[in-house]
């Protein structure tokens, strides 16, 4: 005698497979061979300790000196020099250094820049109406993401260079720095964030095409981070005392190959910024 086999429960009439989500997925277990991804818990913002003022504070490390004006147009643009580098430093005593390390690494840290007068009173941000142009003075990347790396001296650090900034206009200016921290979590279109800190620039000056002395050799700071994959520019320099009419600035941006050149970090960044076609990759 036969057995009958056991069969599935008949599915209800007009039944259908309802797909449930996962809320987040490890990106490495979806290319391997387990089709059951696990879930991976969101990251934790590291949030301000409300009874601490001044927990999370930058300060600029390395001033902007000079630069010369570029106008209006896109072609012939020179950026500040050098460039300036702001830092975080977190102040709680609650953590330890390895903390500090650690919170240094959260990705969500932006710095900002805008443009004000000498005397740090007003916002030069927008040409005035006189210029007859709606746009803004300062060009470039006017936000930065964090590099931590170590400085000149061998310290670790949290770092934010500003590399390709630009001013249309001669005259002297300082720079202001804000740093916000970001919680994807929170974030909605169009929110603001707060700001947890700020600082200003010395007085550096921007000067007409026939008036600039030249670019400075790179900094042992900015060298330092190149060499660690910092993405920023290595300069050789070419001062020229006193400026010159018809100087050609074209040499000014030259960018040397760092000592080091079979760095890891520098080969990655480097084959990046030649498949962009530009001379450095984008932060």
């Amino acid at each position: 005698m036969v057995r009958p086999r056991p069969t599935s429960p008949p599915r209800p009439p007009h039944a259908v497979d309802v797909y449930q989500p996962q809320e987040r997925v490890v990106v490495s277990q979806l290319a391997s061979n387990d089709v059951r991804p696990a879930l991976q818990p969101p990251r934790p913002v590291p949030e301000p300790d409300p009874t601490l003022k001044d927990e999370y504070k930058i300060f600029i490390r390395q001033q902007p000196i000079a630069a010369r004006s570029c106008g209006f147009g896109e072609r012939d643009r020179r950026v500040i020099d050098p460039p300036p580098i702001v830092q975080l430093e977190i102040n709680n005593p609650k953590l330890s250094k390895e903390d500090i390390s650690q919170r240094y690494r959260h990705q969500y840290y932006v710095v900002h820049c805008t443009i004000w007068s000498k005397d740090g009173t007003e916002d030069c941000s927008i040409m005035p109406e006189e210029y007859h142009r709606q746009q803004r003075r300062l060009m470039g990347s006017l936000a930065a993401s964090s590099f931590v790396g170590k400085d000149e001296n061998g310290v670790e650090g949290c770092f934010f260079p500003f590399s390709d900034l630009s001013v249309r206009t001669s005259g002297e200016y300082r720079l202001k720095f804000s740093i916000v921290v970001l919680n994807p979590a929170q974030g909605k279109m169009g929110k603001s964030s707060k700001i947890h800190s700020s600082a200003m620039t010395d007085v550096f000056t921007v000067y007409s095409a026939k008036d600039f002395p030249g670019m400075k050799p790179s900094t042992p700071l900015t060298r330092r981070l190149k060499e660690q994959g910092c993405l920023i520019s290595i300069k050789k320099g070419n001062d020229k005392a006193g400026g010159g009419r018809g100087h050609d600035s074209s040499d000014d941006e030259a960018e040397e190959a760092p000592p080091n050149a079979r760095h890891g970090g520098y080969r990655r960044f480097t084959a990046l910024a030649e498949d962009r076609g530009t001379d450095e990759a984008s932060i």
